[in-house]
């Protein structure tokens, strides 16, 4: 009987550590947006949200970060930004050479970017922002990687 206590007592107490253990591990998905960069192209009082308005389907409605409105739909998205889809893409492959699957037009800090998915030569894919006012590309991360890599150069 004593065995039996001293088992469950060490089968909880491993239990219980585990739990602490997945509740200290960092979440990949808020790394993911936990970057910091500054775009040319602002969006009033847009903070930290990410709303993708790809191929002319309007970006989901969110409210912005001070509770009035709501995030721009595809085609403001599109009227702001200064440059298109193919330049975001030929920025992005000077940087990351591969092949691009993905390009959505999106805001991300408060800035239009585009954010462009591509299958590396490296065998990796990479998620990569270039501004949507000059195709400087602000930050890139291989996705599954520890953290964000911003852009050297970007502001």
């Amino acid at each position: 009987m004593r065995k039996l206590i001293i088992g469950l007592a060490a089968a909880a107490i491993l239990a219980l550590s585990g739990i602490a253990a997945m509740a200290a591990a960092p979440n990949t998905d808020q790394q993911e947006e936990n970057y910091s960069f500054k775009g040319s192209v602002a969006v009033a009082d847009q903070k930290d949200q990410r709303n993708e308005a790809a191929d002319g389907k309007e970006a989901e409605g969110k409210d912005t970060a001070d509770g009035k409105g709501e995030t721009p739909d595809a085609s403001d998205l599109k009227s702001l930004a200064k440059i298109d889809r193919s330049t975001a893409e030929q920025a992005t492959l000077k940087a990351v050479p591969g092949t691009v699957k993905e390009t959505d037009l999106e805001v991300e800090n408060g800035f239009v970017v585009y954010g462009v998915e591509v299958a590396g030569n490296d065998g990796k894919t990479h998620d990569v922002k270039v501004d949507a006012g000059n195709a400087k590309v602000l930050h890139q991360q291989v996705d599954g990687a520890d953290g964000p890599r911003d852009s050297e150069d970007a502001n």
